[in-house]
């Protein structure tokens, strides 16, 4: 998984510049306006639990920095949240309908990129929890009501599990995200004229191929950034994954889309650190690190795409 995502930036071309954009040429139109951020779970779905804090608000906090840190150093984002307070998005009633709106919401504002903010959990109690081991047997009755049981020691374990993790869409569920970039109202995906067209016809599904290609690559890319200033602070890092079991809000958004785990609420430790002030600040400046990397890159390969069209003679045959 891994060697596939360092093939596909391979491609993308970001060996050829992330240090150094000192001379980019300028875009008549910028490729980022409008970032989605989507705080995970909210409402009566309160995602992971730790000693003292629940996912939902430590996602939102987050987020919510995160949409201000982002307008503050690029004023002309335009930032859309999926929730800014504790509902489920669209204040819908169930889980499927609130991702459904999320990814609705996402395509219907145009997103350039869609940022899900999300806290891990390990599957076992927060904090620590009880290990029961078995020690041997012992005999118990007499005669025909003689037995043999199982006798246990119970030790107590602290979770220690640790780190953060970006998600992006499994490649080999493109068919609906393809669906999704056909759905996203008024987008016309390149098309010259700004009619519309057939989506159910080959050419439709072509152009919808090369954007899930294009998009699979930024998402991988911006996902790669993000891991990579998480590492730099010193937090551990478990790089970019793809999901056996498709992420849903992923693949229903027409445009590049990460899920980002910002750390485990079941390790006491990083509980505190993703509660504190200090911690959240951090967080927000490894992602907003990242998207200014991320945004730097787009603009580099656009613009010498733009020079190179301009003058074709420059370029060696």
């Amino acid at each position: 998984m891994i060697k596939k995502t360092a093939t596909l930036l391979t491609l993308f071309g970001i060996a050829f510049g992330l240090q150094s954009f000192n001379k980019m040429p300028t875009l008549h139109k910028p490729l980022l306006r409008t970032i989605i951020i989507d705080p995970g779970h909210g409402g009566f779905d309160p995602g992971a639990h730790g000693l003292f804090s629940k996912e939902k608000d430590v996602a939102l906090n987050i987020s919510l920095k995160l949409g201000k840190a982002l307008q503050d150093a690029f004023p002309n984002l335009k930032i859309v949240y999926t929730r800014t307070t504790d509902i489920m998005p669209g204040n819908k009633t169930t889980l499927q309908e609130g991702i459904r709106y999320r990814a609705e919401l996402a395509n219907k504002m145009h997103g350039d990129l869609f940022i899900c903010i999300h806290c891990n959990s390990d599957g076992q109690p927060a904090g620590q929890y009880p290990v029961h081991r078995l020690t041997g047997y012992k005999i118990t009755g007499k005669g025909k009501k003689k037995k043999k049981r199982p006798v246990y020691v119970t030790y107590w374990v602290k979770n220690t599990r640790t780190g953060t993790a970006t998600y992006i869409w499994k490649a080999d569920r493109s068919a609906p995200k393809g669906d999704a970039i056909n759905q996203r109202d008024g987008e016309n995906m390149g098309d010259s004229t700004n009619t519309a067209f057939d989506m159910n016809t080959p050419e439709a599904r072509m152009r919808a191929l090369l954007y899930e290609k294009k998009y699979f690559v930024n998402s991988a890319l911006f996902g790669t950034l993000v891991e990579r200033e998480f590492a730099k602070s010193g937090r551990q890092s478990d790089g970019v994954k793809q999901r056996q079991i498709g992420i849903g809000v992923l693949q229903a958004t027409g445009m590049p889309s990460v899920l980002i785990e910002t750390g485990y609420l079941t390790n006491r430790e990083e509980e505190l650190y993703l509660s504190s002030k200090r911690g959240q600040k951090q967080v927000v400046g490894n992602i907003l690190s990242a998207f200014r990397q991320y945004k730097e890159a787009l603009e580099w390969v656009a613009g010498e795409s733009a020079l190179l069209m301009a003058w074709p003679s420059r370029v060696a045959l």
